[in-house]
């Protein structure tokens, strides 16, 4: 018999805060706070992430993934997508997706002065990911 899998919020292990050391613009992504609910839980083909934006905080540079599909859903507070069409505000029960191989650069801004967040679901494809950054002077990075 198989084991059942169950976690919460309170649970569920808190992803390192991202390393932009050397990188343009890290104050960007203080007040960024990620925790994992899938991997905890032994899921392979997905992952699903809990993100916590304070004001002023990003989720992570403006990007678009070659072989991965990524979508989010807003919980709570008022959130900004920027994408390549401009700035979305984006409410809870909102949500957007972003197709693999599809340009459009895109994250998720907190412009409001109260927290925000949403839940960020993407498949998973190691050694098969290319991650395009349009605005940065660095080329595509391989997962």
């Amino acid at each position: 018999m198989s084991e059942s899998r169950i976690g919460s919020l309170a649970t569920a292990p808190r992803t390192p805060s991202p390393s932009y050391e050397g990188q343009i613009m890290p104050e960007r992504f203080a007040g960024m706070a990620e925790l994992r609910l899938a991997k905890p839980l032994l899921l392979t083909q997905f992952g699903v992430n809990h993100v916590r934006l304070e004001p002023g905080a990003w989720s992570s540079l403006r990007h678009w993934h070659a072989v991965e599909d990524e979508f989010i859903y807003v919980l709570e507070g008022t959130l900004t997508l920027l994408d390549d069409n401009g700035l979305h505000e984006l409410t809870p029960g909102m949500f957007a997706a972003f197709p693999a191989g599809e340009p459009n650069g895109h994250h998720i801004r907190n412009r409001s002065d109260q927290p925000g967040s949403f839940l960020a679901v993407g498949s998973r494809r190691p050694g098969e990911e290319t991650i395009h950054y349009p605005d940065q002077n660095f080329g595509p990075i391989r997962k």
